[in-house]
C-alpha cells in the first residue's frame, strides 16, 4: 500500500492576519484517536537557524513511542495551488521541524519578502509503519487581533530643532490613541543622512503590543495629506528610528505651505497586533472517509470541465487568429470574461459574422496564456516580459481580473532597472492604481533612481510623465 493510500489524519490550519505575526504561534490542540494522543502545530515566521525561512513543527503534548510522519503544504488566498510541499519523519521525539523558504510562500518586495495576509497549512499525518485504524480530519482557525489607530502629531518651533535634540510630538486625538505610543522627532544624522528628519515610535503598553506597521502623512496648510514615510514597529529593539521622505531643507524651503507658524503637522496611521484573538477547532470528521475522497476524485469541477472543452477544442464556435497561430474558443466564455469580446459577438461588428477575431499585436504564447486564464482562472509561471505582454492583452480586451493579477506580478518584480518601463506601461493604459504603486516604489529609493541613466533617458522620452512623478514623490500631487 502506498503512503498516499494509507489512512491518515488531515489537519487544515488557517492563520488570519498572518502578516502581523512576528513570533512563534501555536495552533489549537487536536486529538488523533488512532494515535491516542494530543498534537499541535507551531509556526515561527523567521528561523534563527536558517535565514529567510519559516519553521513549521508538529508537536506532541506527551512523549510516547508512536512514530508518525507528516506532509505539509502551504498556500495563500491568492494561490490556486500549494506554494510549498514538504515531507518529514517524526520519530519518538516530541517534535520535528520543516523549514520553508520565504521565497516560496511570501511575495517578493524590493528588499526581502512580504508575508501574506492569510496563510493556510494543510498537514497530512500518517504512521511511519502501517496505517491508522481510521481516517480523520479537522479544520483549525487562528486569528491575530489587529488594532488600527490614527492621530495627528505636532512639532512646534521646527526650524529651531538641532541634531542633538529629540522633541516629543504633541498628540491630538479624539480617543485614547495617545496612550499607546510616545513619538519623538529629530533632524540631521551622519554625513550620508544629513538634513534627514527622523521619527522614533515607542510603544507604551508593551503587554498589548506585539508588532505594528505605520504610515505617515504630511499635512499642509490646506489640510491636504501627502504620504511621507512608513515603518515597522517592534518591541524590545533600542534603535527603531526611521526617516521621513522629505528632508529638513525641503520643509524649510516650502515653509509657507508645509510649516505654518513654524509647526510641522504629521498624521500617523498605525495598525498593530496585540496577540491572538481567536483560536478554535471549527470542524472535525472521523471514521471511514475514503468513500468521500474516492467519490470526490471521480468528479471534476466546473472550471476543470470548461478548461477541458478549450484544451480539447470541443464545440468551438469562435477562432482567435494571430500572425502565426489559430486558437479555437467559445463565444459564451469569451463574452462572459471580456466586455470587448462581448461587443464583438453581440453588436454589428465583423467578428459577429465571421466568428474570427484577428489579433496582430499579440504573439501566440500570450494569447494561449490569456485563453487559459479565461477558462481556468489560472496563470502559468510568468517572467517579466511575458507578464508585461499578458498585462497588455488583459487591458486590450478588458479582462479586469487578469489585469489585476498581472499588475501584482509586475509590482512584485519591480527593480531600479525596470521601474521606468513599468511606469510608462501603466500610464499608457491609464492604470492609475499601477502608476501610484510604481511611484510609491520610486519614492522609496528616489535619489538612486533620479540619478540613474534609465531615469535620464525616461525624462527625454516622456518628460510630462517624469514631471508628474517628481511632483508625486516630492509634493504628493
Amino acid at each position: 500500500m502506498t503512503r498516499d493510500a494509507e489512512k491518515s489524519f488531515l489537519v487544515t490550519w488557517r492563520i488570519e492576519n498572518y502578516d502581523f505575526c512576528q513570533s512563534t504561534i501555536r495552533s489549537p490542540s487536536f486529538f488523533i484517536d488512532s494515535a491516542k494522543g494530543n498534537y499541535f502545530f507551531e509556526l515561527t515566521p523567521k528561523s534563527l537557524l536558517r535565514k529567510d525561512h519559516v519553521v513549521f513543527q508538529v508537536q506532541k503534548e506527551v512523549r510516547d513511542s508512536f512514530q508518525i510522519c507528516f506532509k505539509a503544504s502551504f498556500s495563500t488566498d491568492d494561490s490556486s495551488s500549494p506554494l510549498y510541499e514538504g515531507y518529514i519523519d517524526m520519530n519518538t521525539g516530541l517534535s520535528s521541524a520543516c523549514y520553508v523558504p520565504h521565497s516560496q510562500v511570501y511575495a517578493r518586495k524590493r528588499v526581502g519578502f512580504l508575508p501574506p495576509k492569510t496563510l493556510t497549512i494543510r498537514c497530512k499525518i500518517c504512521k511511519i509503519k502501517g496505517s491508522f485504524s481510521e481516517e480523520g480530519r479537522c479544520f483549525a482557525r487562528t486569528r491575530i487581533r489587529v488594532i488600527k489607530k490614527a492621530f495627528i502629531g505636532f512639532v512646534e518651533g521646527f526650524s529651531y530643532l538641532t541634531s542633538d535634540e529629540w522633541k516629543t510630538l504633541t498628540i491630538k486625538s479624539s480617543s485614547t490613541e495617545k496612550d499607546f505610543f510616545k513619538i519623538d522627532l529629530t533632524v540631521g544624522g551622519d554625513f550620508c543622512c544629513k538634513e534627514k528628519v527622523w521619527i522614533d515610535i515607542i510603544p507604551k503598553q508593551h503587554e498589548r503590543f506585539k508588532y505594528g506597521k505605520c504610515e505617515l502623512f504630511l499635512i499642509d496648510t490646506l489640510g491636504i495629506k501627502t504620504k511621507c514615510g512608513r515603518a515597522e514597529i517592534t518591541v524590545g529593539h533600542k534603535e527603531q528610528k526611521f526617516p521621513l521622505d522629505f528632508t529638513r531643507g525641503f520643509l524649510l524651503k516650502n515653509n509657507t505651505q508645509l510649516l505654518p507658524n513654524d509647526t510641522l503637522t504629521l498624521k500617523f496611521e498605525i495598525a498593530f497586533s496585540s496577540g491572538v484573538e481567536y483560536e478554535e477547532i471549527e470542524d472535525s470528521e472521523f471514521g471511514d472517509l475514503g468513500f468521500f475522497d474516492t467519490n470526490r476524485s471521480k468528479f471534476t469541477s466546473a472550471l476543470e470541465d470548461l478548461t477541458s472543452l478549450y484544451e480539447n477544442g470541443m464545440l468551438c464556435d469562435a477562432m482567435l487568429q494571430t500572425k502565426t497561430e489559430l486558437f479555437g474558443a467559445h463565444k459564451v466564455i469569451l463574452s462572459a470574461r471580456s466586455s470587448v469580446f462581448r461587443s464583438m459577438f453581440t453588436t454589428d461588428m465583423k467578428e459577429k459574422e465571421t466568428n474570427i477575431v484577428e489579433i496582430e499585436d499579440l504573439d501566440g504564447n500570450t494569447v494561449r496564456r490569456m485563453l487559459l486564464f479565461m477558462y481556468s482562472d489560472k496563470l502559468e509561471d510568468l517572467d517579466w516580459e511575458s507578464a508585461k505582454d499578458l498585462y497588455f492583452a488583459a487591458n486590450k480586451y478588458n479582462i479586469a481580473s487578469l489585469t489585476h493579477k498581472c499588475s501584482n506580478l509586475l509590482v512584485s518584480s519591480l527593480e531600479l532597472s525596470n521601474c521606468c518601463e513599468l511606469l510608462h506601461l501603466a500610464d499608457m493604459h491609464h492604470d492609475g492604481d499601477l502608476v501610484a504603486k510604481v511611484q510609491e516604489f520610486i519614492a522609496g529609493c528616489c535619489e538612486e533612481i533620479f540619478r540613474s541613466e534609465q531615469w535620464l533617458n525616461f525624462e527625454k522620452c516622456d518628460p510630462e510623465l517624469a514631471l508628474k512623478t517628481l511632483r508625486a514623490v516630492y509634493l504628493g500631487n
